[in-house]
């Protein structure tokens, strides 16, 4: 067997314009802030998972997560998968060592 990895793919989006967006999700300027420094302390880079697992922690339903993220450019297959990893990282599984079956 063998596992095929996609490599991954960066989204690029104006603060200011993000900013805007996460106060449409409902966040508070504290929420807001705090999810700024986030991506402030890592060179303004985020990884996805840890932003979702971020904002649902606020309180913002997931349907809503989801619509933001397609809003900003992230397609429906990348985001099953997000969403699926976000579950076992909450889960306190290894997201890493999710098995699938490919035939050949």
């Amino acid at each position: 067997m063998e596992r095929e990895r996609a490599m991954a793919e960066t989204l690029k989006v104006e603060k200011s314009r993000f900013r805007i967006k996460l106060k449409e999700l409902g966040l508070n300027e504290n929420q807001l802030e705090e999810i700024i420094a986030l991506f402030d302390e890592k060179g303004r880079h985020m990884d996805i998972i840890v932003f979702v697992t971020n904002v649902e922690r606020y309180g913002v339903p997931r349907e809503t997560v989801y619509s933001f993220l397609r809003g900003v450019g992230v397609d429906d297959p990348t985001l099953i998968n997000v969403f699926a990893r976000a579950d076992l990282r909450k889960a306190g599984l290894d997201e890493n060592k999710i098995q699938e079956v490919v035939l050949t």
